[in-house]
C-alpha cells in the first residue's frame, strides 16, 4: 500500500486533503502540521507521496520540498497560493516538484495524486531490479575474488577455482556466495 504525507498548518486544509487522498485510493495517509515534524519524518519512512500545503508556520514549504526532493525518493505536490512568484515557482519545477494553485479543483488534485502514485510504482519497480542487479555484481565479484584467493593460495587454474566453489556448493547444499565467503574467511583474515 502506498503512503501518502500531508504537510499542513490548517487543520481545515489538512482534513480535506486526507479525505481527498483517501478518496482517490487505498492509500496509507499521515498527516503532520510543520516543516521540523516533516523533516524528522521523512527520516524514518519511506514516503510515495508528500503534499506540502503552503506556507507552513515554520517554512513557506519552498525550502522543505528541495529538501525532501534531495534527501529522499519521494514524489512531491507542493500547493501554493495564486500569487506566488513565478521564479520561485519555476526554480522549484525544474527541481521535479509539482505545483499546484490553490484554490484547488477536486477532481483535478485527485487525478494529479494518482498520476504521481502510478508514477512511482513504476519507478519502485526500477529501484527493485536495480537493486537486485547491485546485489548480483556483488555475488559475482565476491566469487570471483574468492577464485582469485584459491588461484594465488593453492595455485589452481581459473577453471578449477570455478569448478571447486561449484562443487563445494554443489556438495555442501550452500549457494556460491556462500562458499566464496567461507573462502575469503580462510585465506584472507
Amino acid at each position: 500500500m502506498e503512503k501518502i504525507l500531508i504537510v499542513s498548518s490548517s487543520n481545515k486544509s489538512k482534513e480535506l486533503l486526507i479525505n481527498m487522498a483517501k478518496e482517490s485510493g487505498a492509500y496509507e495517509v499521515s498527516a503532520v502540521e510543520n516543516s521540523f515534524q516533516c523533516r524528522e519524518l521523512v527520516k524514518k519512512i519511506n514516503f510515495d507521496l508528500i503534499i506540502i500545503n503552503s506556507p507552513l508556520r515554520d517554512d513557506y514549504g519552498e525550502n522543505l520540498s528541495i529538501f525532501i526532493n534531495e534527501n529522499t525518493n519521494s514524489s512531491i505536490i507542493l500547493i501554493v497560493k495564486s500569487n506566488s512568484s513565478e521564479e520561485n515557482i519555476s526554480n522549484i519545477e525544474n527541481k521535479g516538484i509539482y505545483i499546484m494553485e490553490k484554490p484547488l479543483n477536486k477532481l483535478m488534485f485527485m487525478k494529479v495524486m494518482n498520476s504521481y502514485i502510478i508514477h512511482r510504482r513504476r519507478f519502485n519497480t526500477i529501484i527493485n531490479e536495480n537493486e537486485k542487479l547491485k546485489k548480483r555484481i556483488n555475488d559475482i565479484k565476491l566469487i570471483d575474488r574468492a577464485k582469485l584467493t584459491l588461484i594465488q593460495y593453492l595455485k589452481m587454474s581459473e577453471e578449477e577455482s570455478h569448478k571447486y566453489i561449484e562443487k563445494q556448493a554443489m556438495d555442501l547444499r550452500i549457494t556460491k556466495v556462500e562458499v566464496a565467503k567461507n573462502i575469503l574467511k580462510i585465506y584472507e583474515y
